[in-house]
C-alpha cells in the first residue's frame, strides 16, 4: 500500500511539476508583469531551480504543492496522538484552515477582500483531499512518513514552500497600498496564525494544549526556532528590496514589491535555499546532538 501510495504521489507531482505558471496563484498582484524565465539546463538541479524554485514566483508548482499538503496532514494526524481525526467533516476544514494553509487563509483575510486564494485552487483541493484520505486512513503510509530521517526530509520540502510562499504573500500585502507598517503586520501575521490556530484547534478538540512559551519561547535565535527564522527571512527580503535596490519601494511613483521583487529572483531563491539550509543543519543537531541540546518541531513549525 505504501509503494502504491508513493508511486501514485510521484506520479501526481510529476505529471505537470510547474503547475500554475501564471501570476493568479497564491502571489502577488494579478495585473503584475511576469519576467521572462531564464532558458533551463537538462540537470535535475536546473529543473528544481528553474522549473520549481525560480517558478514558485509566479506561480504554484505541483512539485512544491505536492510536499506541503502532505506535511499538514502528518501533522494534523500527530497532534492527535497518531490517531485519525475524531471527526472526519471538522477534520477535513480544520485540517485546511489550522495545519495546512492557516497563514495563507488568514493573511487574505487581512490584506485581501476577496475568498483566501488558497479556498479558490482545485490543484489544492483535489491534492489536499487525496493526502487527508491517505493520511487519515493508513497507518502504514503515516508511519513511514513520520520516520525520523523520512520526517526530515518532509518538513524540508514543506518549508520551501513556506518560505517561498512567505515573500509571495509579503509581496501582495503592500502592492496595492505600498505601506512600510503593512509589510511588517504580514510578517507577524504570516509566522504566528499557524502556531496560534493548532493551540486554538487542541483546546477545541479537547486536547491537552501546549502553552505559548513552550510553543515558541521567548527567543531570537533563528537557528533553533523555525518561526524566527521565518520572521527574519521576510524582514529581511523587504528591506532589501526597499533599500538595496532601485525600485523606490514604498515612494510615490516607485515600482511595486510584487514587480521589484520579480526582478530579483536571485534573492528570493537564496532567501528559499537558505531556510531550507537552516532546517536541514537544525535537524541533524536535534538528531545526533547532545541529549539536552536536542530540538523539537512539532509546535514551532510555520505553516501557510
Amino acid at each position: 500500500l505504501a509503494v502504491g501510495v508513493l508511486a501514485a504521489a510521484a506520479s501526481l507531482a510529476l505529471l505537470r511539476p510547474e503547475g500554475i505558471a501564471g501570476p493568479a496563484a497564491l502571489l502577488g498582484a494579478p495585473d503584475a508583469d511576469v519576467a521572462e524565465e531564464p532558458a533551463p539546463g537538462g540537470g535535475p538541479l536546473d529543473w528544481l531551480h528553474y522549473k520549481v524554485i525560480i517558478a514558485s514566483h509566479t506561480g504554484y508548482p505541483l512539485a512544491l504543492m505536492f510536499g506541503f499538503n502532505c506535511f499538514g496532514n502528518v501533522l494534523l494526524r500527530k497532534e492527535c496522538g497518531g490517531k485519525p481525526y475524531p471527526n472526519w467533516l471538522f477534520g477535513y476544514l480544520l485540517g485546511f484552515v489550522c495545519y495546512t494553509y492557516p497563514s495563507a487563509v488568514f493573511s487574505d483575510l487581512v490584506f485581501v477582500s476577496d475568498v483566501p486564494r488558497a479556498m479558490a485552487n482545485n490543484n489544492i483541493l483535489f491534492i489536499y483531499t487525496f493526502w487527508f484520505l491517505v493520511i487519515q486512513n493508513s497507518e502504514t503510509v503515516y508511519n513511514m512518513l513520520t520516520q525520523k530521517h523520512t520526517f526530515v526530509l518532509l518538513t524540508t520540502w514543506w518549508l520551501a514552500d513556506a518560505t517561498r510562499a512567505s515573500m509571495c504573500f509579503l509581496e501582495r500585502a503592500v502592492a496595492d497600498k505600498a505601506i512600510f507598517a503593512r509589510g511588517v503586520f504580514q510578517c507577524f501575521i504570516w509566522c504566528s496564525a499557524g502556531p496560534i490556530m493548532r493551540v486554538a484547534e487542541a483546546s477545541i478538540r479537547g486536547a491537552k494544549v501546549t502553552p505559548l512559551e513552550q510553543v515558541q519561547p521567548n527567543s531570537l535565535n533563528a537557528f533553533k526556532y523555525p518561526l524566527v527564522a521565518m520572521f527574519m527571512i521576510m524582514m529581511s527580503y523587504m528591506v532589501f528590496l526597499w533599500k538595496f535596490t532601485e525600485c523606490n519601494l514604498f515612494e510615490k511613483g516607485g515600482l511595486s514589491m510584487v514587480e521589484c521583487g520579480q526582478q530579483h529572483d536571485d534573492v528570493y531563491a537564496a532567501f528559499v535555499y537558505l531556510a531550507c539550509f537552516l532546517h536541514v543543519a537544525r535537524s541533524v543537531w536535534s538528531i545526533y546532538g547532545a541529549n539536552d541540546t536536542k530540538m523539537i518541531f512539532d509546535h514551532c513549525m510555520c505553516g501557510t
